[in-house]
């Protein structure tokens, strides 16, 4: 869970309407437009999860995060079949417990509860779980994974930079790469990993 407390404000008088606030945000929240020549920005405050992205990357120092009505971006795992959370995670080679996004400490579990809740591209899993909402950088890939564990597809809009694609995980090496290189023991990896995903939830600390 995150609680949202900061949303982004824009100095028009700095801004230059380059886009990058646009082009980093994980909900697609900022757009960026010319109206007679000069830059406008619009952002959908119902939407904005506070992740300082965009603060953080504008060249002109035209944004800050000011104090908003602090509300929370989390799913009620305990609404849901335990045993369908935990075979959506084992499908994303995750332990329920294990966290998924540092920033926000939100774990695995949560991502399954919000896909079984409906949500079925990244912003929306940012939106309803927290991960993604923060550093926006390590989390991405666990969201892509859960994505397709539950066989969701989605288009990435060309004004973002975000959700690029999917890195290769160990079950993901083919045999062909396995017998190239043998000394990096994958095959012990992906064991050593399921042991992981498939422990008993109560071993693991809540």
């Amino acid at each position: 869970m995150k609680t949202v407390r900061v949303q982004p404000q824009v100095d028009m008088e700095l801004c230059r309407g380059c886009k990058n606030c646009q082009m980093v945000c994980p909900v697609y929240a900022i757009e960026v437009a010319r109206v007679d020549g000069k830059p406008q920005v619009n952002i959908n405050f119902d939407v904005c999860v506070g992740c300082w992205n965009c603060e953080q990357r504008c060249p002109d120092h035209a944004i800050s995060m000011v104090p908003c009505e602090p509300f929370d971006l989390a799913t009620d795992v305990s609404r849901f079949d335990y045993d369908e959370i935990r075979a959506l995670c084992r499908k994303a080679h995750f332990h329920p417990k294990q966290i998924v996004c540092y920033c926000t400490a939100t774990r695995a579990e949560e991502l399954a509860a919000a896909i079984l809740d409906g949500a079925s591209d990244p912003a929306q899993l940012v939106r309803a779980t927290g991960a993604g909402s923060g550093c926006g950088i390590e989390c991405n890939q666990p969201i892509l994974r859960f994505l397709e564990a539950a066989g969701k597809t989605f288009e990435r809009p060309k004004q973002s930079y975000q959700w690029y694609g999917r890195t290769a995980t160990v079950w993901d090496v083919s045999d062909k790469v396995k017998k190239e290189h043998p000394g990096f023991r994958f095959d012990n990896d992906r064991e050593l990993l399921d042991s992981v995903v498939d422990a008993p939830v109560h071993d693991l600390k809540s």
